[in-house]
């Protein structure tokens, strides 16, 4: 059974109304709904109107997904206060990493971001890691302007070396 603090009750609190709040939606990527539960939890059983493709869907830009990433380190971080044995933010940076440092268009940019967010420490090697997905993304701009997936890339990367950088040894 998790006992949990005042502090901690009051942080969930406040972040669970921080994220009911219309304008909050957009980090989700859903500001066009009335209601966040009327997205999630329509099913096609219930509604038979609804499909994937029926609602128009929006993009998810990195930068919400910065602010969003840190509002839930911000939760696990309290969370873990009470919990001396807890593992959840290892584990989460380790998943980040993985994802980070593996090619996927879809995964890789949002990984990024998300791993230089909650990393509490950083080598040397990651950073050169992170720098050569830069350098990727920059040749592939080269050769094509027109390539969405790079453009995203290099911004995630831009991202996650901000973050970093005042991890590194000066």
């Amino acid at each position: 059974e998790l006992h949990s603090t005042e502090e901690t009750k009051q942080v969930l609190r406040l972040s669970l109304t921080e994220f009911s709040l219309p304008k909050f939606y957009l980090l989700f990527g859903i500001s066009k709904v009335k209601s966040a539960a009327v997205i999630a939890f329509r099913s096609s059983y219930r509604d038979r109107s609804f499909s994937p493709g029926s609602y128009e869907r929006e993009t998810f830009a990195l930068t919400s997904l910065e602010t969003v990433t840190e509002a839930l380190l911000e939760i696990m971080e309290a969370c873990m206060r009470d919990i001396p044995t807890c593992k959840w933010l290892d584990q989460w940076t380790e998943l980040a990493q993985k994802f980070a440092f593996q090619y996927n268009p879809s995964l890789q940019p949002r990984a990024l971001v998300v791993f230089g967010c909650i990393s509490k420490r950083v080598s040397h090697g990651q950073i050169k890691q992170i720098i050569r997905i830069l350098s990727k993304g920059l040749e592939s701009c080269l050769k094509g302007p027109d390539n969405y997936n790079s453009q995203v890339l290099i911004e995630a990367t831009v991202i996650a070396l901000t973050k970093l950088q005042p991890l590194l040894n000066k």
